[in-house]
């Protein structure tokens, strides 16, 4: 998420915060180019097979992700947040 940030807004300043408990990862990218939002393809069209995948990728292993715009009426910012869950093993 840190590369699409950069590749699609073309900021230099990103952040990334992370949040870890027992069972999941939480992990916030933000920038400053709050109209810029992720958008998930069901497919990477032929162009993308070696790169342009980050959002695919992210949709298929992440237990939930999505965006947050930040500024209300004049936003600042945003945040692409994704989760990944800890795989529950049966005892």
């Amino acid at each position: 998420m840190v590369t699409n940030a950069h590749r699609h807004t073309q900021t230099r300043l990103i952040g990334v915060t992370v949040a870890v408990n027992r069972k999941r990862v939480t992990v916030y990218v933000t920038d400053n180019k709050p109209w810029s939002l992720p958008v998930p393809r069901t497919v990477p069209t032929a162009h993308e097979l070696g790169c342009g995948q980050g959002v695919f990728l992210l949709d298929s292993v992440a237990e939930t992700w999505g965006s947050t715009i930040y500024g209300g009426l004049r936003p600042s910012h945003k945040a692409v947040w994704f989760t990944l869950a800890r795989r529950e093993t049966a005892a």
